[in-house]
């Protein structure tokens, strides 16, 4: 039997009826055109023909008296219960598929089995159906989950379509270690802990001198953000809400500002949720403090477990412009990558239970009331695959991820890129967000506000950059020269945007 790691282990100990710790995804695939027959009852069919389940998804967790939790093979996996078939009522629209998702997202996951999850969902309009994926946390992480649920999907329209549980995953060996080998691999994570004591010690000091306000840190101190109304613990009942942003214009943006993607969707973020808060009439004083998932995994492993550590940044404050926000939300990740360079996996691991754990614990006594959040929002950027998937012919339009909510907060927005797109879901706490579709659509509005605000700086200053090649001076030849070049990426850029926006209004009508 595999154990689970610590990390692991929190999600399953912290888990409650109001507070489910599993991650989900919504993939919304059209039927292909000219199919003869009900394509999704087919599918459906087809999924359940494949009653072989394999590892990882016919693990359920097994406790020893000791409080430890491991990973046990189930061999009387009831296919049936993990597998399910809905039908949207009429018209099938977007508000309805969401209500539905709703109500699956709040429920937990039956331990006695494998935690997992799938339900194809028939009847939306416009010829299409969509996938609910829902897995613990205890299980992977974000991005590994996204791995393991994507390798039913082909990248051939004609491909042949196997189900995700029925898929050979590489698995690390596993083999019966000596008392020798034992022994020294656990002197080697005694070891790997204490050497992360002096910088783990180091980030300590500094969030406490922060605190006490005779220091400025890199990172903001937890237990130190504003309140606003979803800085509380949340409720059983959810909400959730989507969007989705034009990958090639984000880049955009990021290559026009120095900034990167993830500066760019975070500021988005910022922005929609101080747009909201002031339609509220709701006045923050300080800025937002955002909890940032960052990814421990190194590259090619296959191993089905957390690996990822909760990092705080600092967004901006209320009274500045777009611009302003991304260079301060720019500069407040520079630092945040600087800080945790100092930092072993090990450290940022302990800073991430400790921090977490002490969230919990502030729940679970209802200290929500009293003290300061440790957050106001928790913000993930996941990125996929950049061409079309498809399943049994049909493409797969968009995937939208639906995740948790972390200790002490009701808001979750995590950022999913596919195919050209960044889909943006949102889930709440229905009580604290009860209009979270309002939130959705300022995070487009933002994404027009920030765009417009960095093209008009862009063409201000190439403006005043052509006045200056085409005043006389002896190197007017080369000036002449650069000035075509600029006019030509002007022209371009207006080109490339104004057949974006072209498409997505034939899109709309």
């Amino acid at each position: 039997m595999q154990a689970l790691t610590l990390v692991d282990m929190g999600f399953l100990y912290t888990e409650t009826v109001a507070s489910p710790k599993h991650v989900a995804g919504l993939q919304i695939f059209s039927v292909p055109e000219d199919y003869q027959g009900n394509f999704t009852r087919d599918l459906f069919d087809c999924l359940m023909s494949q009653d072989e389940v394999k590892a990882p998804f016919n693990l359920k967790l097994k406790k020893q008296l000791t409080g430890q939790f491991h990973w046990q093979e189930d061999n009387n996996i009831d296919l049936s219960y993990h597998v399910r078939f809905a039908m949207l009522p009429q018209p099938g629209n977007e508000s309805q598929l969401l209500n539905f998702v709703e109500h699956q997202h709040e429920s937990l996951l039956d331990r006695n089995r494998p935690l997992w999850e799938m339900i194809l969902i028939d009847g939306l309009e416009d010829n299409k159906f969509a996938i609910y994926l829902k897995a613990h946390h205890a299980f992977t992480d974000g991005a590994k989950a996204n791995q393991l649920l994507m390798s039913y999907l082909s990248s051939n329209a004609d491909g042949a379509m196997t189900a995700f549980w029925n898929v050979e995953h590489e698995q690390k060996e596993k083999e019966l270690d000596s008392m020798l080998t034992s022994i020294t691999k656990t002197s080697k994570k005694l070891s790997d802990q204490i050497k992360s004591i002096p910088s783990l010690t180091k980030l300590t000091t500094k969030l406490l001198f922060q605190a006490a306000n005779v220091y400025k840190a890199d990172i903001p101190t937890p237990f130190m953000a504003p309140k606003t109304p979803f800085s509380v613990s949340p409720k059983r009942a959810r909400r959730a809400a989507i969007s989705a942003l034009p990958l090639i214009r984000v880049k955009r943006i990021g290559k026009m500002t120095g900034a990167t993607i993830n500066d760019v969707v975070v500021t988005i973020c910022d922005m929609a949720i101080h747009n909201y808060l002031e339609s509220k009439n709701f006045k923050l004083k300080k800025p937002l403090v955002a909890q940032m998932p960052m990814s421990l995994r190194k590259a090619g492993d296959t191993v089905t477990n957390n690996q990822v550590a909760i990092s705080l940044v600092e967004l901006a404050y209320s009274g500045e412009s777009p611009l302003e926000r991304l260079m301060t939300i720019k500069d407040s990740c520079i630092k945040l990558k600087n800080e945790t360079r100092l930092l072993t996996k090990e450290a940022l691991t302990s800073y991430t239970m400790v921090s977490q754990g002490l969230a919990v614990v502030s729940e679970f006594l209802n200290l929500d009331t009293i003290l300061p959040p440790m957050g106001n929002v928790l913000i993930s950027n996941v990125p996929g695959p950049q061409h079309p998937l498809y399943m049994m012919g049909a493409k797969m339009e968009q995937c939208f991820p639906i995740s948790v909510l972390p200790p002490g907060m009701s808001l979750n927005i995590t950022l999913y890129s596919y195919n050209g797109t960044i889909n943006v879901g949102l889930v709440s706490c229905r009580s604290a967000l009860p209009d979270l579709t309002d939130l959705a659509d300022y995070v487009t509005n933002a994404f027009v506000e920030l765009e417009s605000e960095v093209l008009t700086s862009a063409v201000s200053s190439v403006s005043e950059q052509i006045a200056l090649l085409t005043k006389p001076s002896e190197n007017s030849d080369i000036k002449q020269e650069t000035l075509a070049i600029i006019e030509q990426i002007l022209a371009e850029s207006d080109t490339d945007i104004k057949a974006e926006n072209t498409a997505a209004i034939e899109a709309t009508i």
